[in-house]
């Protein structure tokens, strides 16, 4: 008699089936044989699911990266009409924008130039955010979110918060965003978020919230925007 589980989306399986399929990189669910695809190049596996709601064009992108831009702004989050643009693009871009920020492993990036005079940095200016090509739509909101702090960051001129603080405060966005959705994919990312182990991303985001839930997010936003620094 065959033995089956149940994931945590409610998916019944075969339990031998648990180490021979291979889970989506981005939801978890096995991908049996007939669901995998052929010819897509790149690490991720995409499940039915996630590919049926992927984000493969900047013309799908667009209209949501300026409704993701307005709801930041709804957090008190705001850019002084700086003009954004989306770029979608493959691993092997992104991995190449990464490296200049000094990461590796990524869904987004945010870009920047830094102007220094006699050694200080005076001035930064984003010149784009970056997102994976192909992200299931409720993931690349959350990516688009997080990279949308970064630029706040930036634009504020708050360039001196360790990588734990700025990578938590950023998490803390996406987090808020998934959490508003009520959805079982938000469910799931933002889970997701509270359980990373990562001592940058998890830790940071753990730290950030504990700070957030203690002030008052709005009056967070507002002190770290005064004092361009921790509250």
């Amino acid at each position: 008699m065959e033995e089956y589980l149940i994931d945590h989306w409610g998916t019944r399986f075969c339990k031998e089936h648990q180490h021979q399929f291979p889970h989506c990189s981005y939801c978890g669910r096995l991908v049996p044989p007939q669901e995998q695809e052929t010819g897509r190049s790149g690490e991720e596996i995409r499940c039915a699911v996630c590919r049926g709601t992927a984000i493969e064009s900047a013309e799908e992108a667009r209209p949501i990266f300026k409704k993701l831009i307005q709801w930041v702004g709804s957090q008190g989050l705001r850019y002084n009409s700086l003009p954004l643009t989306l770029e979608l693009c493959g691993r092997e871009k992104l991995a190449y924008y990464l490296s200049e920020r000094g990461q590796n492993h990524s869904l987004g990036a945010t870009m920047s130039k830094t102007y220094s005079l006699d050694g200080r940095v005076v001035r930064s200016e984003v010149t784009g955010v970056a997102v994976l090509l192909g992200l299931p739509a409720t993931l690349f909101q959350g990516v688009t979110v997080h990279e949308l702090g970064h630029v706040w960051l930036i634009v504020q001129g708050i360039q001196d918060l360790p990588s734990w603080a700025e990578e938590g405060f950023c998490e803390l966005l996406s987090y808020r965003y998934y959490s508003g959705l009520n959805t079982p994919e938000g469910r799931h990312h933002a889970a997701s978020i509270e359980r990373n182990s990562d001592p940058v991303y998890g830790e940071g985001f753990r730290r950030i919230r504990a700070r957030a839930d203690a002030m008052g997010f709005q009056r967070f936003v507002e002190a770290l925007q005064s004092t361009k620094r921790l509250p």
